[in-house]
């Protein structure tokens, strides 16, 4: 579902890094035209070709739609120059070396190069935005947009205004970050590290002081994290975390039965301001023996995936509607999926989704796959479906199934109606967007 009155148009990506790439696949899934540049040409074809992978990561996960990609994937390229790259663009995503002087330098050239209205974002996870549009012309739509890598998975998306930044610009970029899927979050002042980097810090300080003390290993002292806190952070923030851990009375409860136990673990906690001299030898010893024998790339496989089922996950459980949502044929919202085909949600409970599809003459259902089964029944006109590397026509009264997994779609001559039935039901399907409690992550 698309943000209202999000910007639409193309985008820019300047730098073809692994970060780079990863907020190209993002843009690209969204179905945005995406140009690359960087002064390497090879690295922009590069993170391409990267990005494309990104993005079919997220089609196979459920995570993006096949439609959607598709137009996106279609449109994207590396540009020959920034001039190209950045015209008519409704935003500028900088991914550049985390170094002052460069990074203002590519500002200033897409200050003179982009569309006046166009937002220019920086990636940089530590730099500031205030610093970086200092004298330039069109400083009020420089904003910081710090993503979490791998930036086409983790949602997380940090706003921060610089001193000059126009505050309506800041609402622009929120509607635009959540319409290609991510969930900003909003700084009211420019300030080191944003918000998630400096919390991921001060526990890093303590981790490494847990190892460098002798207290536990290095494999140790991260899985008390992942299996453990990590786990219920990936649900919500630490404040609503400790406000159910007060029961019904709620975080002044947590307080008053656990406050004194936890001042007690602050005044113990490491206050070094600087890397002991020891850091990075106590942290690589214990990093050998947790590394011995992985693959390469094995540890970035294993991470996508388990963030891609967090996500899917977390979806499920804030989306999915307890009681059924019904809604009749003219009263569900009606979704474009593929040029002269749309899909409107008729139903939806907590075990079954029904979808009518309309498809107008000559118009295709591109391949796709669903991890759920699938039953489907041709209302009117003819269809040619495309499954398991099989085709076969249908006609009108027709029925059909399609087991979760498998790669499929379709075409018809004339135009057609079918009704499918999704098995267990699929969120991204309900009829507008569902209530979704807030959540800090």
């Amino acid at each position: 579902m698309r943000e209202p009155d999000a910007p639409r148009g193309p985008v820019a990506v300047v730098g073809a890094g692994l970060t780079g790439a990863g907020w190209a696949a993002l843009f690209a899934s969204h179905g945005r035209e995406v140009r690359v540049f960087d002064i390497d040409r090879r690295r922009a074809h590069s993170a391409c070709a990267r990005a494309l992978d990104m993005g079919r990561f997220l089609v196979d996960r459920g995570l993006a739609d096949p439609a959607e990609f598709g137009r996106g994937s279609s449109q994207l390229r590396a540009a020959d120059s920034l001039e190209e790259a950045l015209n008519e663009v409704v935003l500028v995503q900088e991914c550049v070396a985390e170094d002052l002087e460069v990074k203002r330098s590519v500002f200033a050239a897409a200050d003179n190069a982009a569309p006046p209205d166009a937002i220019l974002a920086t990636s940089s996870s530590g730099l500031s935005v205030t610093e970086i549009q200092a004298g330039l012309t069109g400083a009020r739509r420089c904003i910081a947009a710090h993503p979490y890598n791998p930036p086409h998975l983790v949602p997380l998306v940090e706003l921060a205004p610089g001193a000059e930044t126009d505050p309506a610009v800041m609402e622009q970029a929120r509607r635009f970050y959540l319409s290609v899927g991510k969930d900003p979050v909003v700084l009211t002042r420019d300030v080191r590290g944003y918000l998630a980097n400096r919390m991921s810090v001060a526990l890093w300080r303590e981790a490494i002081e847990l190892v460098r003390s002798g207290v536990a290993s290095v494999a140790d002292v991260d899985r008390a994290v992942s299996s453990g806190p990590g786990l219920r952070w990936a649900a919500m923030g630490p404040h609503l975390v400790y406000h159910l851990g007060g029961g019904e009375g709620g975080i002044r409860a947590h307080m008053e039965h656990l406050g004194n136990v936890k001042e007690g673990m602050l005044g113990d906690i490491a206050s070094w301001t600087t890397f002991p001299a020891d850091t990075v030898q106590v942290l690589e010893e214990g990093l050998r023996e947790v590394l011995a024998g992985a693959e390469p790339g094995a540890l970035e496989r294993e991470r996508d995936e388990a963030l891609a089922g967090f996500i899917a996950a977390r979806a499920r459980a804030g989306r999915v509607p307890s009681e059924p949502v019904v809604a009749d044929g003219t009263s569900a919202e009606v979704i474009e999926i593929a040029p002269g085909a749309t899909r409107a949600t008729l139903a939806c409970g907590e075990r079954t989704t029904m979808v009518r599809f309309d498809l107008d003459a000559g118009a295709d259902i591109p391949p796709h796959h669903h991890v759920h089964e699938q039953t489907g029944y041709l209302v009117s006109g003819d269809l040619l479906l495309i499954a398991g590397g099989r085709e076969w026509p249908v006609s009108a009264g027709d029925s059909w199934s399609i087991p979760g997994g498998v790669v499929h779609g379709g075409h018809t001559q004339g135009g057609a109606v079918a009704v499918e039935v999704f098995a267990p039901a699929r969120a991204e399907y309900l009829p507008g967007p569902p209530p979704c409690p807030p959540r800090s992550d």
